[in-house]
């Protein structure tokens, strides 16, 4: 039921991208006075639908993604080609019609946030606030580089950081990257190298320093070790084996290295100070108790001014973050082993509507966002590909020839479907033990 929940949650996501994408291409079309046969979510065989006027609307086999069919975009008479196709139209006509399916996914993405801000937008306090150290793990590139706990972050190769949220962005965006760190101890300016790894199943950056977070019980996992203790919401551990604990990443610290062994947790239930004893379980390689840490939230509304001026703050910030997110992977700065695929995207969709609508939401305006800008891609086959042909044959004043024009549009399709595989079979990686190498045992 949960796969078929994700599943249903998925196509519901990418139902609304690739409409809203495919009926800016309708709407253009139409305005061009263009002829459209198909308008399809889906690829593959068509299934049912109606038709409208000239517009077969359809539902294919395979609903990852959609397309809308012009007339005399795939065969056509060059020479005499019909007043209502594709092809008899001037190149400002033809970008116009292209344009507009990426625009409507960025359009998307802007009335997505502007209704989540004026809804209200809950977000984790601490990510508000100013970057003080509250933990470093051991071994990680934080103490590797001499930074403690009380060091308040300044600025990360330059720019200034005033908020733990662009921190983690920071880092979280730049693996395998040597950092220069300004922080502040004590009202000294020091500064540091901070070497970057790459980290999680996502690949992300990963630097070991976290802020100051109170060791408070969110939730308790049933019939796991904490809930067989008798530990309830609430409850901060204040110690574990007489060793004061006044954060919460220490404390998963030790119980990560811990399974087995017996360990006195102290803690604090609203005026009483209990303890209990509790033996962490093995999963994955680690000891866990099994209980959710409490993050405090902060919930900020916004007028409609500023709903609208955040909004495109936002949709900036993320388009500059995919930009540069695909320009590291072109220099190899960070694995393409990052990309989510179907599965994965489902996956997230389902956790973001399980936790709000508003997540939910940003989730959709962030993927239309992302959909949007890679469509304009230079990749034959995309959007960008064909705006692309049509800017060259606009610098050299003439149509490039047909035959080139389809093996390029070939290759790109050959290239999009390998991709398609690779990011499939990398959510699958994503999901099994030793990741690619449980695929593909050779791998290093």
């Amino acid at each position: 039921m949960n796969v078929i929940y994700q599943f249903l949650t998925f196509l519901f996501v990418l139902g609304i991208i690739v409409l809203v994408h495919e009926f800016g291409h309708y709407v253009a079309a139409r305005l061009m006075k263009i002829r459209v046969e198909v308008f399809s979510f889906g690829f593959g065989k068509r299934l049912f639908g109606k038709k409208i006027g000239d517009t077969d609307f359809r539902l294919s086999l395979f609903p990852l993604g959609g397309y809308v069919r012009m007339a005399g975009e795939e065969e056509f008479d060059p020479e005499h080609p019909k007043p209502d196709e594709f092809m008899a139209k001037n190149r400002a006509q033809k970008i116009f019609t292209l344009l507009m399916g990426p625009c409507m996914n960025v359009l998307l993405a802007l009335l997505l946030i502007i209704i989540v801000n004026l809804g209200g937008v809950e977000v984790d306090s601490y990510k508000l606030e100013k970057p003080v150290i509250g933990y470093i793990e051991k071994g990680s590139p934080a103490e590797k580089a001499g930074l403690l706990p009380g060091d308040t972050l300044l600025a990360i190769n330059g720019k200034k950081t005033t908020n733990w949220k662009e921190v983690e962005i920071t880092i979280g965006t730049n693996p395998k990257e040597s950092l220069k760190i300004d922080f502040s101890r004590q009202d000294q300016s020091l500064s540091a190298t901070l070497d970057v790894i790459s980290a999680s199943r996502y690949e992300i950056g990963y630097a070991g320093f976290y802020w100051q977070l109170p060791a408070e019980i969110g939730q308790v996992m049933k019939n796991y070790p904490a809930w067989k203790a008798g530990l309830q919401p609430g409850d901060v551990i204040t110690a574990i084996d007489d060793r004061p604990i006044s954060n919460y990443f220490e404390l998963a610290d030790i119980i990560r290295q811990s399974s087995g062994k017996s360990l006195r947790l102290d803690y604090q239930r609203g005026e009483r100070l209990l303890s209990s004893r509790v033996t962490p379980q093995e999963e994955s390689g680690r000891g866990m108790i099994g209980f959710n840490v409490k993050i405090a939230t902060t919930k900020i509304s916004y007028g409609l001014i500023a709903a609208i001026k955040n909004s495109f703050q936002e949709s900036v910030r993320l388009t500059f973050l995919t930009i540069n997110a695909f320009k590291k992977i072109i220099q190899r700065k960070i694995s393409v082993r990052s990309f989510s695929g179907p599965m994965e995207i489902a996956r997230v969709s389902q956790q973001a509507l399980i936790s709000g609508f508003a997540n939910f939401f940003m989730l959709i305006a962030f993927i239309s966002l992302q959909l949007g800008i890679v469509n304009l891609f230079p990749i034959p086959g995309l959007d960008g590909g064909h705006l692309m042909i049509f800017t060259i044959e606009a610098i050299i004043r003439r149509d490039l020839n047909q035959k080139l024009k389809n093996a390029l549009i070939y290759i790109g399709f050959s290239f999009l479907i390998t991709l398609m595989v690779f990011v499939i079979l990398n959510d699958i990686a994503k999901t099994l033990p030793n990741g690619w190498k449980s695929i593909l045992p050779f791998l290093h």
